[in-house]
């Protein structure tokens, strides 16, 4: 299990951030619409019926899991669109009432290269770009990011992430070697999500964070703000800060002018 280091951030301001670094699977794109609606668009074709938004969500799990598990096991590195295509097909599977063609499949697949960026997202990292090196720090392999990155105009400095690791966060390597890459140290970097157990590993590794909220990330359902013991809140938005994170925004122009003014206090 690779549990968090103790969080090793500076204190707001106290560094300049030289690079601005984000995970991108709900955090700069919406992968939930997307996939509901391609779902929906199969059985429409099929004329059958499918619980499009719970397939979308179990997808998505699997997703997670799986590249955990990779980084836990330290198991052989997998392309993602391998470990998304297996995981795909148990999915159908269990909640699709007939079966596709390979090929079918394989589009369906390819929704992770065409999600959409959140509404803000676009303009929020030309503002942030403005600032600092920005890059995806993500699971998504080189190829994934790339295509991703055309289709929804991503304007990415560089692509980092798993690619240059290995491994899949929360692997420490994938945080290390993307900071590395870049010639600088985890404390002038910023890490950008959604989801703020990666912050937490990034925090352990003395990165800097931003927890920005995304509300609508699975449809609707959002992680209570007084979580329960041994529930699991996987299949929940996260709009409460569980953590001392550097910054707090509501959207990437929101962070955008908190940097700004941390940059250019005059």
């Amino acid at each position: 299990m690779i549990e968090p280091l103790p969080d090793q951030s500076p204190g707001r301001g106290e560094i300049p951030i030289e690079a601005v670094v984000f995970d991108t699977f709900g955090t700069v794109c919406d992968f939930y619409h997307p996939m509901k609606h391609a779902f929906e668009a199969m059985a429409r074709r099929m004329d059958v019926e499918c619980d499009a938004g719970r397939m979308a969500i179990e997808w998505r799990t699997a997703y997670v899991v799986s590249t955990f598990t990779q980084a836990v096991n330290e198991s052989e590195f997998k392309p993602l669109r391998d470990i998304n295509r297996d995981n795909l097909v148990d999915v159908l599977e269990k909640h699709f009432p007939c079966s596709l063609t390979g090929s079918e499949i394989s589009t369906l697949n390819g929704i992770w290269e065409k999600l959409d960026p959140w509404p803000d997202a676009v303009a929020g990292l030309h503002a942030i770009k403005k600032l600092a090196i920005i890059a995806p720090l993500s699971n998504g392999n080189f190829a994934d990011m790339v295509r991703l990155s055309r289709y929804g105009s991503l304007p990415w400095d560089i692509i980092l992430g798993s690619s240059i690791s290995g491994f899949y966060k929360p692997h420490p390597q994938t945080y290390l070697k993307s900071v590395e890459a870049l010639n600088l140290r985890p404390e002038q970097v910023c890490m950008v999500a959604a989801h703020q157990a990666d912050l937490a590993y990034a925090a352990g590794h003395g990165m800097q964070t931003a927890f920005v909220t995304r509300p609508d990330e699975f449809g609707g359902p959002v992680k209570p703000q007084n979580p329960e013991a041994g529930v699991r809140y996987m299949d929940m938005a996260e709009i409460y800060p569980e953590g001392a994170w550097t910054y707090l925004a509501k959207d990437f122009l929101d962070l955008a002018g908190q940097m700004q003014k941390d940059h250019f206090p005059h």
